[in-house]
């Protein structure tokens, strides 16, 4: 065993291979496996049977021990129960007849007839003793405490539940049956019989000794199996190892000659295998680090050309006008494909026109040459930007994929075309041409185009992100300015009207917005009050709202007549509105003496009127149709009379159709019933109250349209406590 207990190899760290030594003087120890092992097979096998063998054997004794204790008990139970049927007729009279003495001599019986009932008992229903075995006992009541604890419970629980009741006392020492004593099925009393276990204990030990030496027996038969097999296992692995030493001696032609007929053969005759095929290897292995050789030079030149890429690519990556972007990429792309020709050919997002954005070689008077529209359907742009295919042609006439070009006549037979292609998106293409040395292009200078294009399409995009870029900040700069223009025509401070006051706010959807209101001041006892809506939103609805605060802040001094306002105000809107848009319009006049309105309503939501002593709404109907839509409408003029505590609410759409996260419409009754909750607080904390009532209903969700609100609240006149 020693000689073959040989299992971790560990090669000498001189020469590993004939051609590191070639003189052979030491070679063959150089090249020879040395093992040292550090475990062995037989003693592991020897060690995993006989723990498995005893441990299947101690398992299964200890089972078959504990089945013969329960036999055993289960037998003391049926003596028990069996004996107490047997002494049933004789103790049933003598308890009736409470005849003491017969019970007496029956349990002593039991005692005497039994070597292994150490003790028999009966119990009254007041758990006390009228016969025993022992004498002590005889008339006692049984102790529910101390060493007869588990006894008096088994005589209690045996007589509430007229059932056998069974239990260990004195460290499993001894076995306790209580037996009820049911006689007429009423329950009497309790047979309490005590079995010594010493015999049990005798036979599970015996039965223990038997195991041992059962164990002992087969833990020496697994020794002898376990050295069978380790040796049937390791004869393979030994054979391998010197297998190994010979092939590390060159001899790549060894085969192993003794090969077993079962699995561990396999292991031989792959290990045959293995070396016949070994020599085979070598060559192919000689062969393939030619062809390494080969592959490294061509691996270097790659990586001359990716450099080259890198340094080009940081150069086009920091250009952002997309004309100077596009000469340097046409420049940088002549010089990386070593050609004369190249060309960039662009889609038009908007019409998906061709154009040739830049190109060089087109023209010898110039450079480069710029924006040619081309025309459809031709053979190369169709192949690339529509199918996204990158095109190889070596000669262009005999190419199968273009028929027609046999009857075209080209300047060059051979070229590539590439498409630009960003997100699955093709923004055109870049096409090369005439290489130096009149050179075929190969599919190594077309896998470099492709690499040059994705390089050169992500810098054309960022470009053009930067040029749009460039012209949203300059029209959000313009939109700031526009809104800050717009704010600035809002009333800038409310009317101050002794007992009536006025609150007022516009919220635009975006930087500017169609709503508008005014305060318009007429004289010391009448104020204008306006506000509408127009249609759409952005710089054309708030041009079209400069255009009525102009006109109104013209007319509103001359003519004091709402009717009139309103339809010189559509006399003019019917010549500046673009098609499809429109305003709505509320324009009265608060006479402040009287707590009048005289007004005209030209299609806008209802202004409403809440009342202080009731739960009713009024609504400013009077009026007639949209601004800006027919030449000649008709337009009434409306007057109402306001009251101490009434409240005026003007709005625009934006309010009642506000909608949540879950496309819910605030709507007009939700909106009535809020404003009567708060119609008692002022003008302005009403005004507050609605808008953080807007917040709410909302939450989240993005506002779609303007908010604008007008409050007038007529105060209660104080009383003469004030």
């Amino acid at each position: 065993m020693s000689d073959n207990n040989q299992i971790t190899p560990q090669l000498n760290s001189a020469g590993n291979t004939p051609a590191d030594n070639p003189s052979g003087e030491t070679s063959a120890e150089r090249k020879l496996l040395h093992f040292t092992a550090k475990s062995s097979i037989t003693k592991k096998m020897i060690l995993y049977i006989t723990l498995l063998i005893f441990g299947i054997i101690a398992a299964t004794s200890v089972y078959i021990s504990r089945q013969q204790e329960i036999l055993l008990i289960n037998k003391m139970i049926e003596k028990a129960e069996y004996l107490n049927k047997l002494l049933l007729v004789s103790f049933s009279e003598a308890i009736l007849s409470n005849q003491i003495t017969t019970l007496q001599y029956s349990v002593e019986d039991v005692k005497r007839n039994d070597g292994d009932v150490m003790l028999c008992e009966v119990y009254d229903l007041d758990i006390r003793c009228i016969a025993s075995s022992a004498e002590a006992n005889r008339g006692a009541i049984k102790p529910s405490g101390g060493e007869d604890k588990v006894s008096y419970e088994l005589i209690v629980n045996s007589i509430k539940t007229a059932s056998t009741m069974r239990n260990f006392i004195s460290n499993r020492q001894y076995f306790e049956v209580a037996v009820p004593l049911v006689i007429s099925k009423t329950v009497r009393g309790s047979l309490i019989v005590r079995y010594s276990l010493k015999k049990v204990h005798e036979e599970i030990m015996n039965s223990y000794i038997h195991s041992v030496l059962i164990c002992v027996i087969a833990i020496i038969i697994g020794w002898v199996i376990s050295i069978f097999m380790s040796r049937k296992i390791t004869t393979p692995i030994y054979d391998l190892a010197r297998g190994a030493n010979e092939i590390l001696n060159g001899n790549y032609d060894y085969k192993i000659t003794k090969i077993s007929d079962d699995e561990t053969g396999i292991i031989s005759a792959a290990f045959n295998s293995v070396t016949g095929a070994l020599t085979l290897k070598i060559k192919e292995l000689k062969e393939y680090s030619e062809n390494l050789a080969r592959t490294n030079a061509e691996l270097d030149k790659k990586i001359g050309e990716m450099k080259s890429l890198q340094d080009l690519g940081k150069v086009i990556s920091s250009i952002f006008n997309l004309e100077e972007l596009l000469r340097a990429i046409i420049q940088n792309a002549t010089i990386v494909m070593k050609s004369r020709r190249c060309s960039i050919i662009l889609v038009n997002d908007k019409t998906g026109d061709l154009y040739i954005k830049v190109a060089k070689g087109m023209d010898e008077a110039n450079d480069f040459t710029e924006n040619i529209k081309l025309k459809t359907g031709g053979l190369i742009t169709d192949y690339c930007i529509k199918q996204k295919q990158s095109l190889l042609v070596t000669d262009v006439e005999n190419d199968d994929r273009f028929p027609e070009s046999k009857d075209a006549k080209y300047k060059t037979k051979s070229f590539i075309a590439v498409p630009l292609v960003i997100n699955d998106r093709v923004i055109g293409m870049i096409s090369i041409t005439e290489k130096y040395n009149a050179e075929i292009y190969n599919s190594s200078d077309l896998q470099l185009l492709q690499i040059f294009a994705n390089q050169a399409v992500i810098a054309i995009e960022n470009a053009r992100l930067y040029e749009r870029l460039v012209v949203r900040e300059k029209l959000e700069r313009e939109l700031e300015i526009a809104h800050n223009i717009q704010m600035s025509m809002m009333p800038q401070k409310y009317p101050d009207i002794k007992g009536i006051s006025i609150a007022g706010i516009a919220i635009p959807a975006k930087e500017v917005g169609g709503d508008y209101y005014d305060f318009l001041p007429i004289s010391e006892a009448k104020v204008g009050i306006t506000i509408g809506d127009v249609s759409g939103k952005g710089v054309p609805a708030a041009l079209m709202m400069v255009m009525i605060h102009s006109i109104l802040r013209a007319k509103v001094m001359s003519d004091h007549n709402p009717k009139d306002i309103v339809l010189e105000l559509n006399k003019f809107m019917l010549n500046e509105l673009e098609p499809r848009m429109f305003i709505t319009l509320f324009y009265m006049i608060l006479d402040v003496d009287n707590k009048k309105l005289k007004y005209t309503n030209a299609g806008h939501n209802y202004p409403m009127v809440f009342h202080a002593d009731n739960t009713e709404v009024d609504s400013l109907k009077d009026g007639g149709l949209l601004l800006g839509v027919f030449e000649a409408p008709q337009y009434d003029e409306g007057e109402y009379q306001l009251a101490s505590g009434d409240v005026v609410v003007m709005y625009t759409d934006g309010i009642v159709e506000a909608m949540n996260d879950k496309d819910e419409m605030y709507g007009y009754e939700q909106f009535c019933e809020f404003v009567h909750g708060i119609k008692h607080k002022k003008a302005d904390e009403i005004k507050e109250d609605i808008l953080q009532e807007m917040k709410r209903f909302m939450g989240e969700a993005p506002q779609y349209d303007d908010l604008t609100l007008i409050v007038v609240k007529v105060e209660k006149e104080s009383g003469p406590e004030a």
